[in-house]
């Protein structure tokens, strides 16, 4: 048994996905094929199954996962403990709100402050960066989540990020003109599912409000469409405040109320975190939870 045989079923657990595990892990899925099929060998058993829902793991290896994850736990303990930590590269990742509301201003101070560090950076999906951080590909990533709760990786609550609908004005105008059963459609970077608990968290139903979703993943091109009277977006306040401030936007009439999003400072592990991550994190902090509060940090 390798830790890379545990660190590829353990993603496989989570992504219940051979290729996506590949895409994770930068190994091809005939490596990833290789390693589980590796692990049922030794322990003699079945450790998964093929289903219409993807990769399910069997009981034992449900019992295996329980194992891995404490194997893993301790390997990295024990690197932190034992080899001399050195690090020449920074890999950083961001959800999109994590990238246009933290990483932007973080990482140009980040830059001017250690101009000779080398810096790979990348904005991703909650699911890949958490994929990148069990694999070890990604040092640090600010993942901003509804009811995030990660298994196997080391994550600091920075804050909570309140989410509010908007729209443009001559939008607003349209609905008004139109029958009051007229919904508009809801621009995000969210699944359906994940906008139906957003909206229930706030105690409304999606069908009551909104025609269709549209998960675009990208706020810049969700701003971009509601110039064109595409619907309404649900946004970090933080980045429509000055478009606000200026009249290019509004908050959806329909709904004040505001959706909470947390965001989180996400490594792989407690103990194994390199120096110059250790600077970044330091720097993220310092500037959106100075005082490490746990819990009611609203982002400014």
């Amino acid at each position: 048994m390798h830790i890379k045989q545990l660190v590829s079923f353990v993603t496989v657990a989570r992504t219940k996905n051979m290729a996506q595990t590949a895409l994770a892990l930068n190994y091809s899925h005939s490596t990833i094929f290789g390693h589980l099929e590796s692990l049922e060998k030794e322990y003699s058993t079945k450790l998964y199954c093929r289903t219409s829902h993807g990769i399910e793991l069997t009981p034992k290896g449900e019992l295996l996962l329980e194992y891995a994850k404490k194997i893993l736990e301790l390997y990295d303990e024990s690197c932190a403990t034992l080899l001399d930590t050195k690090q020449s590269i920074l890999r950083v990742g961001a959800t999109e709100s994590g990238d246009v509301c933290f990483m932007h201003e973080v990482l140009q101070e980040f830059v001017h402050n250690f101009p000779a560090v080398e810096i790979e950076y990348s904005k991703m999906t909650s699911d890949v960066s958490v994929s990148k951080l069990i694999a070890g590909t990604c040092d640090v990533s600010i993942i901003c989540e509804f009811d995030f709760h990660p298994e196997g990786l080391y994550a600091r609550y920075l804050g909570t990020l309140p989410l509010i609908f908007v729209t443009v004005p001559g939008y607003w105008k349209i609905l008004q003109e139109q029958s009051p059963q007229s919904l508009p459609p809801l621009l995000g970077t969210m699944k359906m599912p994940v906008a139906e608990q957003m909206l229930q968290s706030i105690e409304l139903k999606f069908d009551n409000y909104f025609s269709s979703l549209s998960n675009i993943g990208d706020l810049e091109t969700i701003k971009q469409l509601l110039s064109y009277n595409r619907g309404v977006a649900l946004l970090p306040e933080m980045y429509v405040r000055a478009d606000i401030q200026s009249g290019s936007l509004i908050q959806f009439p329909r709904i004040h109320q505001v959706v909470r999003l947390d965001a989180f400072v996400v490594t792989p592990s407690k103990h194994k975190i390199g120096p110059i991550t250790k600077e970044l994190i330091a720097l993220v902090f310092a500037k959106y939870n100075p005082n490490n509060l746990d819990e009611n940090n609203i982002l400014p």
